[in-house]
């Protein structure tokens, strides 16, 4: 017996571990300020919370807090002092910290990187000794008060180097005339050499991260990480932004499903070229107030991408963070929360997929969406259900509460479409609840079967007789059903049962439902 306990306690250790390599997590280096205007936020319930622990709440384990060198023109917002109380909040929670430096004074990405203030008139060689200061001061203040980073940026999307001018890349030109790199490219390399030996100085097992854009650019990151080994700097991650809505905006051309690939391509020729580990450090989708429709989207598409970084990458991709997500659309418009400070369906990306990685530990969340298990004779299958469609939803935990689905089997099953389950010999019905176009037939989408329109004019739906979809493939929606059948929840864990059950052939013995649990 005390063997077998000790196997036990492994095994779950083990998972344990499994579980916490993979983090979810979100930049919210805004909260201090949004704080002093009078911007609460809430969750699902719509119960007030401070920034960092609605994060939690959410299933987030992980905080993103940028730091500038002197803000003092822009409030102070995101100095050391800012940082550090930030921080504090999260250590408190037992949450994860990644401290970005952005070495300027305000926001550095890939259109500027302007170098400090008091560094304007400085040489390459004291800009390295003005890095490891700040770098150092910072760090040994957050060491000071008990703040251990679990990972460090050293430069906030530096497709282009940073510190401009000194360490600047004009025009993609990474190398000139004679093959050799060029002066801004040696230089944007000792810059990052610098970061990274003042970051292990004060914390040696902190992960330092080299933090580019487009994340789909083989191209690019073949340059920038090549200049950078080849110029003696380090890193031990590599860092990737993903916005598909900026993508696009700015003329890319394909789908979502092509964009996705493409980043996870990159990854794998990353990882497998440098030796290095890859996250997604920074990822948005649009809000929309008054179109839950796009943020449905939204939604989908993260969770389409936390899915592929964690099944797609042999383990090598490290986690997702998602960039300001409480901020107010009027502020920026690819945050998560509403203008009223609740949290749209976006958030709902992250909430399921935490979910599903700590559910081997009880993991309780604060939630409005019913989960019923429906226990069949292949596996289990976890639906949440739409509180935007109650007629819905009441009768089908109903039938978990009543055992009216126990023993029944899945007896419609069509390859690459869906498997239909329930009693077919009960003939009751309900009033259709179709919340077109916000809830589709996406992969995993959980419908009332019904009679034809011929007898069925008005799309009313079979209370007893359900199904769930498949599809050719997770971008692929059944838009011929999407108007006239009521989609009222979605698998949330167990698509592999599905895939197994709408795959087996007709003249298999029929899955059968052991029972439904909520």
């Amino acid at each position: 017996m005390r063997t077998l306990l000790l196997s036990i306690i492994c095994i779950i250790s083990s998972l344990a571990a499994l579980a916490d390599d993979f983090t979810l997590g979100a930049d919210i280096s805004w909260c201090t300020e949004m704080e002093q205007k009078g911007q609460k936020v809430y969750n699902y319930l719509g119960e007030e919370r401070e920034a960092t622990a609605l994060m939690k709440e959410m299933g987030l384990s992980g905080v993103r807090l940028r730091v500038w060198v002197d803000p003092k023109e822009h409030g102070g917002w995101c100095g050391k002092e800012d940082v550090l109380k930030k921080a504090l909040r999260a250590k408190e929670l037992g949450m994860d910290v990644m401290v970005d430096f952005h070495y300027s004074d305000w926001w550095a990405d890939p259109g500027k990187q302007n170098i400090p203030a008091a560094w304007a008139k400085h040489k390459y060689k004291q800009v390295l000794t003005d890095i490891a200061q700040h770098t150092t001061e910072v760090l040994q203040l957050l060491k000071d008060n008990g703040v251990e980073p679990r990972w460090v940026q050293v430069g906030n999307e530096t497709s282009n180097g940073m510190l401009w001018p000194l360490g600047q890349i004009t025009n993609g030109q990474w190398k000139d005339e004679n093959g050799k790199w060029t002066k801004g490219a040696q230089q944007y390399a000792g810059f990052v050499k610098a970061g990274y030996d003042a970051v292990k100085a004060v914390f040696p097992k902190a992960l330092v991260i080299v933090h580019l854009d487009n994340g789909y650019d083989d191209v690019l990151y073949n340059n920038n990480l090549d200049a950078l080994k080849e110029n003696g700097a380090q890193w031990d991650i590599i860092g990737m932004s993903l916005y598909p809505f900026w993508t696009f905006k700015a003329g890319y051309e394909g789908t979502v499903e092509r964009l996705m690939g493409e980043c996870i391509r990159n990854m794998n020729m990353l990882t497998k070229k440098y030796g290095t580990d890859v996250m997604i450090v920074e990822t948005g989708y649009k809000v929309a107030p008054g179109t839950p429709e796009v943020m449905e989207e939204g939604r989908r598409q993260l969770a389409e991408l936390i899915r592929l970084c964690r099944e797609k990458t042999a383990g090598r991709c490290k986690g997702v963070f998602y960039w300001e997500p409480t901020c107010r659309p009027s502020t920026y418009e690819l945050g998560a929360f509403g203008e009223d400070g609740r949290p749209t369906a976006i958030m709902r990306a992250f909430t399921m997929a935490s979910n599903l990685q700590s559910s081997i530990f009880n993991f309780q969340f604060v939630y409005d969406r019913p989960l019923v298990t429906i226990h069949t004779t292949m596996g289990d299958i976890t639906v949440e259900l739409y509180n935007e469609t109650p007629k819905h939803r009441d009768n089908f935990l109903k039938l978990a509460k009543d055992g009216g689905l126990d023993g029944k089997p899945f007896y419609r099953v069509i390859q690459n479409f869906m498997a239909q389950f329930g009693d077919a010999q009960n003939d009751a019905t309900l009033d259709a609840e179709i919340t077109y176009p916000v809830h589709l037939h996406w992969r995993g989408a959980l419908a009332a079967a019904r009679e034809g329109d011929e007898t069925n004019p008005t799309f009313r739906s079979s209370a007893a007789n359900f199904y769930i979809v498949w599809g050719r493939n997770a971008w692929d929606s059944m838009p011929h059903l999407d108007k006239t059948y009521t989609v009222f929840g979605e698998v949330v864990k167990g698509l592999d049962v599905v895939e197994k059950i709408q795959s087996r052939t007709t003249q298999a013995e029929p899955v059968l439902i052991n029972k439904l649990t909520d």
